[in-house]
């Protein structure tokens, strides 16, 4: 689920509470998107918690084809059970890890090795790509230097115009390779080549 107001949780017994004081000053704070691993299967106890106290996140799934007694239906599944994106400040982040203990664990860059951060633009891509029909989204695993081998592309037509990423050839099949970098990288269903336009690598 996405929500669209992010706010800092603080302890209250066994739920989040957000005071009016605390909000009013996060208010003013950046907030980025954050990637968690989550463990022991506790995604949905986690989700509930954030949307009850109004703070932003995103759990990535997929649309699955399923064909059922009324025909072809499209079911919701999860893409990676263990993944979850929160928005928040980085105190915000920092309260929510202290909340649930070793239930989560934020994603740490390299260099920085502080929390890592999803730039909006990247973040919003992926969200989109996650709602699409037809997206046929594989999770390949974490992010490697091997996804980003080679000419760096664009897509100028059909649903996943504007997603950029490299083609790669998986079990005989030429996919784009998506990722959340230094998170994890996924395949899209086959694109043809004549929708693809190369990019420079910097862009």
């Amino acid at each position: 689920m996405l929500t669209t107001v992010a706010r800092p949780p603080e302890r209250r017994g066994e739920e989040i509470v957000a005071s009016r004081t605390t909000i009013d000053i996060r208010m003013a704070e950046k907030t980025n998107w954050y990637p968690v691993r989550v463990f022991f299967g506790r995604a949905e106890m986690i989700k509930s918690a954030l949307d009850e106290a109004d703070i932003e996140f995103f759990y990535p799934t997929r649309l699955v084809e399923k064909v059922g007694s009324g025909g072809l239906d499209y079911v919701e599944e999860p893409l990676v059970r263990s993944l979850l994106f929160i928005r928040d400040s980085r105190e915000g982040l920092e309260q929510i890890k202290t909340k649930f203990g070793g239930s989560l664990s934020p994603y740490y860059d390299r260099l920085s090795h502080g929390p890592l951060v999803v730039p909006d633009k990247q973040m919003d891509m992926f969200v989109k790509v996650c709602g699409l029909k037809g997206a046929g989204l594989e999770y390949l695993g974490d992010d490697d230097s091997r996804y980003h081998q080679g000419d760096r592309v664009r897509v100028k037509e059909g649903i996943f115009k504007g997603l950029e990423g490299h083609v790669k050839r998986i079990r005989h099949d030429r996919k784009l390779i998506v990722t959340i970098e230094g998170v994890a990288a996924f395949a899209t269903s086959y694109i043809p080549p004549a929708y693809l336009e190369k990019i420079d690598n910097k862009s």
